[in-house]
C-alpha cells in the first residue's frame, strides 16, 4: 500500500499538541499547576487580611472566585501556551525541510517513509502503536516521535479504514 501526501506545519503542530496533552508527564504537570495555584490563593487571604481594613471573609470570597476561575480556564490556557511554543519552535531553524511531499509505503515487512530529505525504514518491531484522530494517523516509532499521516491523503473512507486495519494487524501480530 502506498500513500502520497503533503505535510504542512499544522500537521506537526497537531501532532505535538496531541502528544503533549496525552503525555503522562504533561498531564501530571497540568494537574499540579491547575490545583496548586488555587491552594496558594486560599492562603493569601490570611496574609493580607491583617494588613487591610476589610474582613477575612471578603478576601476569602475574592480568592475563592479567582481559584475557581483558574481551575476552570487553566487547561485551555495551558493548551494555548503549548500551541504557541510549538509553533515558535517550528519557526526556528530549517524545519521547513519537514514540510512538503511525503510518500509512505506499507507492506508485510514494515513501513518506508520517503521525503525530499531521504527515507526512513521501520520494521513492525519498531512501531509502538498507531493513533487515529479525526484528521491524522500518528504511527509512533518511539515514545516521542511518530510518522504523521494526514487522513486527507486517502481518497475514500474505505481506504482509510483499510490502512488503519492493516497497520493495527501488524502491530498486534508482533506482540
Amino acid at each position: 500500500m502506498e500513500i502520497e501526501f503533503d505535510l504542512n506545519k499544522q500537521d506537526y503542530i497537531d501532532f505535538n499538541i496531541f502528544h503533549a496533552m496525552n503525555s503522562d508527564t504533561v498531564k501530571k504537570s497540568l494537574v499540579i499547576q491547575r490545583y496548586l495555584a488555587p491552594i496558594i490563593f486560599l492562603i493569601v487571604p490570611f496574609l493580607i487580611a491583617g494588613l487591610a481594613d476589610l474582613p477575612l471573609i471578603y478576601w476569602m470570597c475574592v480568592f475563592i472566585v479567582i481559584g475557581a476561575v483558574w481551575i476552570i480556564f487553566y487547561p485551555k490556557y495551558f493548551k494555548a501556551m503549548i500551541l504557541k511554543r510549538v509553533a515558535k519552535i517550528l519557526d526556528e531553524g530549517k524545519n521547513e525541510d519537514l514540510w512538503g511531499k511525503h510518500r509512505v509505503i506499507v507492506n508485510e515487512e514494515g513501513l518506508l517513509e520517503q521525503s525530499k530529505n531521504g527515507e526512513n525504514k521501520i520494521n513492525w518491531n519498531g512501531v509502538e502503536r498507531i493513533v487515529s484522530l479525526n484528521q491524522h494517523f500518528f504511527i509512533y516509532i518511539s515514545s516521542v516521535s511518530a510518522c504523521i499521516i494526514p487522513k486527507r491523503a486517502f481518497k475514500t473512507n474505505e481506504d482509510t479504514v483499510m490502512f488503519y486495519e492493516f497497520i493495527t494487524k501488524h502491530i498486534n501480530s508482533k506482540n
